[in-house]
């Protein structure tokens, strides 16, 4: 299992006291991964293949101590519906893949659409009403939307109805790695890349604009990786190291929660030779988590946090590029 918030922040939350600018608190770092919308996840003579390689994902992870949030689409969630057997349960300590990932390696399993765009068949209430069929242990998580689509965001602020199941309504709590329309062309330079946590006041600019009364919760994933992708950006490390070295030299306000996300592929997931690649990540932030400097959360768990020690109050951090 992962490692715990470290006592310090327990304590913290406990007794209410409240982060100051003589408090070292550190950044908070989720890594995150994608499972998206492929029809070959609801093939059950193919489901096999992709549910061991899901669980070596998880071993390899596991020595990191690493929280993890696992972002499903709804192709993903069916096939784990229709596809699991006796014995592949019995492997798993007579649970299916993602409710076993929730409750043995501490996993956070949020609802996904690839790319926050919603389109096909179902919505995102359809695949939370999916996903709680699978396990008692979903989130409330939107994982990844359009920052820019007016639309989708008051859909999700105002409870959203499944298009498959119409009776559900699903009333997401916390937003996280918002990318723009843009994102579906190609184009990802005006996705989302702000650290902190606060309430958005909507969509559009406003998304950057905190709003006490809003019910949603966004997480900022801050600068994370693009993989194969070319980029002139820092990298997911570098950019922790920086909120690090600001926390540490007071550039940044100390009491203000400063987050981050690692965002997985699931080229990563689903290929054991990928997964080197992930691990010199964690490598290079143990340093951090050994000097308390990082800590580990899922996004529900960096909420409490916010919540607890930092009393709501909101940060929006865009790094100076």
């Amino acid at each position: 299992m992962r490692q715990c918030v470290p006592t310090l922040i327990l304590l913290l939350a406990v007794s209410g006291c409240e982060a100051s600018s003589t408090t070292m608190l550190p950044v908070y770092v989720t890594v995150a991964g994608h499972i998206e919308d492929r029809p070959i996840y609801t093939v059950c003579r193919a489901y096999p293949g992709f549910r061991e390689q899901l669980l070596a994902f998880a071993e390899a992870l596991e020595p990191t101590g690493a929280a993890f949030n696992l972002q499903i689409d709804y192709e993903f969630f069916r096939g784990a519906a229709d596809c699991e057997t006796d014995a592949m349960r019995a492997e798993t300590g007579g649970r299916n893949v993602i409710d076993y990932l929730a409750t043995q390696h501490g996993f956070e399993i949020d609802p996904h659409q690839e790319g926050g765009i919603e389109q096909g068949a179902e919505n995102y209430a359809d695949i939370r009403h999916l996903a709680e069929q699978v396990t008692p242990l979903v989130s409330e998580v939107v994982g990844g939307l359009l920052w820019d689509d007016p639309p989708q965001f008051a859909r999700l602020a105002g409870g959203e109805a499944g298009w498959l199941v119409p009776d559900f309504v699903w009333e997401p709590e916390i937003l996280t790695l918002a990318v723009s329309s843009d994102h579906h062309t190609g184009d990802f330079s005006r996705d989302d890349v702000a650290s902190g946590v606060w309430k958005p006041a909507g969509s559009n600019e406003a998304f950057w604009e905190h709003d006490d009364s809003a019910r949603m919760v966004y997480v900022g994933p801050g600068i994370h990786e693009n993989w194969s992708r070319e980029s002139d950006r820092v990298s997911s490390v570098d950019f922790v190291q920086e909120l690090v070295d600001g926390l540490a030299d007071g550039t940044l306000d100390r009491t203000r929660m400063y987050t981050a996300t690692v965002t997985v592929p699931q080229s990563t997931i689903f290929k054991a030779e990928n997964h080197a690649a992930l691990l010199a990540i964690t490598d290079e932030l143990q340093p951090m988590v050994d000097a308390g400097q990082v800590v580990y959360v899922t996004y529900t768990e960096a909420v409490e946090i916010w919540r607890t020690t930092y009393h709501e109050d909101p940060n929006i951090h865009h790094h100076p590029e």
